[in-house]
C-alpha cells in the first residue's frame, strides 16, 4: 500500500514562511496524498496549553490509521513523538523523520517541557534522525535518538532543515521519497 498522509509538525516559533518550500516540495513529490501541516499554533516549547493543544490535534489524526510519512522539525519531533506514543497502533507509520530534533538535549527548559509532556523516547516506529552540522539552536550531537534506524548529520544550520531547496532534496532523496 502506498503512503496516503504526510504530516509535518513544525518547532517553536515557525513562521509560514520557513514551511512555505516543504509545502512545495511535499506536493510535487505527493500529488495524490493527504497532507497536513500542523502549523496552525504559535508556540513556546514552555507553553503547556499550546504544546498539549498540537499534541491532541496530531494525536486525533493519528487514530485514523492510514499509511503515515510524519516529518518533524525541531521541536516538532519532541511533539510528534509525543503523538506517537499515544498510539495503541503504530504499525501505519512508515517513516518518522526528525531534523535538529532534541531528543538528548537538557538544557534551556527542554527537560522541563519533555516532563510536563510526559514525554519517551521509547517508540517503536521507523524513526529517521538528522541533524545539522552548524547547528547553533540544537547541536547534531543531541540530535540522535537511541531509536533512530539511521542518524545523518548534514552541513546546515538549524533554518536550514526549513529554508534550503538541497537539503530538503537532501532528506528526501535519502530517505527514498523521489520517485526515481
Amino acid at each position: 500500500m502506498k503512503t496516503e498522509r504526510i504530516i509535518f509538525v513544525p518547532g517553536i516559533k515557525t513562521w509560514n514562511f520557513y514551511i512555505k518550500g516543504w509545502k512545495k516540495d511535499l506536493k510535487k513529490i505527493f500529488p495524490e496524498q493527504e497532507i497536513i501541516f500542523l502549523n496552525d499554533i504559535f508556540y513556546f516549547h514552555w507553553e503547556k496549553n499550546k504544546t498539549k493543544k498540537i499534541v491532541d490535534k496530531g494525536t486525533k489524526i493519528l487514530q485514523t490509521p492510514k499509511k503515515t510519512i510524519i516529518l518533524a522539525h525541531s521541536f516538532g519531533g519532541i511533539l510528534a513523538t509525543k503523538m506517537i506514543s499515544n498510539l495503541e497502533d503504530t504499525s501505519f507509520i512508515e517513516k518518522f523523520i526528525t531534523m535538529a530534533t532534541p531528543h538528548q538535549m537538557k538544557i534551556f527548559g527542554v527537560k522541563k517541557a519533555k516532563e510536563s509532556l510526559k514525554w519517551t523516547e521509547n517508540i517503536n516506529t521507523n524513526l529517521y534522525t538528522f541533524g545539522g552540522y552548524l547547528d547553533p539552536v540544537v547541536p547534531y550531537f543531541w540530535t540522535q535518538s537511541k531509536n533512530s534506524k539511521s542518524h545523518k548529520n548534514l552541513w546546515c544550520e538549524h533554518l536550514g532543515f526549513l529554508l534550503f531547496p538541497w537539503v530538503r532534496k537532501e532528506i528526501c532523496n535519502y530517505l527514498g521519497l523521489y520517485k526515481k
